[in-house]
């Protein structure tokens, strides 16, 4: 299927009167209250529909997992289409808080709850600088997209760029208002150990899966390669599990690793280096290597440059905002990954902390900051047009 720049020639003059406030604090309150807990985003999804009205929104059907949200704004045929996407998930809460997760309560210039950092704080922002631009009437093409699910598979993302596509996408995970030019990418493999069975009580008379899987992970060693913006890669083993509740020697043993890499590492470099690390090992078992099943395909490294003709707008405002441009690169994935691989994607987003942990919490101030930042910025690439 052919991806579409804009989703629909039906189109409405946004109201300035209508919808909710556009104040991004009070934005991102409303979403904070709306639980989205991965897997049941629909109810927020509903949320960010009514604050888009009369805007058309478009909903894109992400299997039964759930839907994400499009909303377009059609500027001059020739402009460029910018992309300014979100998640609408969080992870579950943890136990420990001291605060309403739910509550949205400001102290000391936090705003505290579930996903008010990762990320409602910065799809607030977005949502304040695409409403902006509507009623500015920029010359833009701009298409705002929130998705399902990016705590898990980053199904939302993947089935949303199997449709649209872009000249720049523009996200807002938290960043501390740092700019994000790339990321690591992430492949995780299952490694099967195969010894034989015998009876617990005379360990000999068998080979002990999980004694070589133990024995491997001792002394695996990896040759990661080093990037000089993003460092090196990283190997953890996830998840071991063998044997059963009865008194004999386990003769399988399944090892779960997680291998994050950096450009010039790919699917057959990590496949054939643990292959052969496996293959000269110091063991009595056999051992089987596979994919880790995932419902859709691994995130894979980028980087983008600022000297990118779609990116330069962005570095010469936040030169001007902040008097230096000094990117940071993403350590582990997100849907970030997903695009960054399809289309110059820059990631940036508000100060917070917390996030996947207790007490999790965005400022207020850098709410509004970045919120401004992402309407200056839509105005100023509206003027190239």
């Amino acid at each position: 299927m052919e991806r579409r720049r804009l989703w629909s020639a039906r189109w409405r003059t946004w109201n300035p009167c209508g919808g909710i406030e556009i104040d991004p604090v009070e934005i991102a309150k409303r979403l904070i209250r709306t639980r989205s807990i991965s897997g049941y985003e629909s109810r927020l999804a509903g949320e960010i529909e009514e604050m888009l009205k009369p805007l058309h929104v478009e909903h894109q059907r992400v299997g039964d997992l759930g839907f994400n949200i499009i909303a377009e704004h059609r500027g001059k045929k020739d402009a460029p289409t910018v992309i300014l996407n979100g998640h609408m998930d969080t992870v579950d809460v943890v136990e420990g808080w001291t605060k309403d997760p739910f509550s949205a309560d400001i102290e000391d210039g936090r705003l505290y709850g579930l996903g008010s950092a990762d990320m409602k704080g910065g799809l607030a922002a977005l949502i304040y600088a695409f409403k902006k631009a509507v009623s500015e009437n920029s010359p833009l093409n701009i298409i705002f997209t929130a998705v399902v699910r990016e705590e898990l598979d980053s199904e939302g993302a993947f089935a949303l760029l199997n449709e649209i596509d872009g000249d720049v996408a523009f996200m807002a995970e938290p960043t501390n208002e740092m700019p994000m030019l790339g990321a690591r990418g992430r492949y995780v493999l299952d490694i099967v150990f195969k010894g034989e069975s015998g009876h617990g009580a005379r360990p000999e008379s068998g080979t002990n899966a999980i004694l070589c899987a133990s024995r491997f992970i001792s002394e695996m060693q990896f040759h990661f390669k080093e990037h000089p913006k993003m460092g090196a890669g990283s190997a953890c083993v996830l998840k071991i599990e063998g044997g059963s509740d009865f008194l004999s020697v386990p003769d399988t043993c399944k090892v779960v690793l997680d291998r994050h890499v950096v450009p010039g590492e790919d699917r057959d470099s990590v496949m054939q280096e643990l292959l052969e690390m496996l293959e000269n090992a110091d063991m009595d078992c056999d051992a089987e290597v596979s994919w880790h099943s995932r419902s859709t395909p691994f995130l894979e490294p980028y980087e983008w440059d600022i000297e990118n003709d779609m990116v330069r707008d962005f570095a010469s405002l936040y030169i001007e905002r902040y008097g230096e441009l000094k990117p940071i690169y993403g350590q582990s994935v997100g849907d970030f990954n997903a695009f960054g691989k399809r289309m110059p994607t820059v990631v940036y987003g508000p100060k917070g902390a917390n996030w996947h942990a207790t007490d999790e919490y965005v400022m207020v101030d850098s709410v509004k900051n970045v919120a401004e930042f992402y309407a200056d910025l839509l105005r100023k690439m509206g003027e190239r047009v």
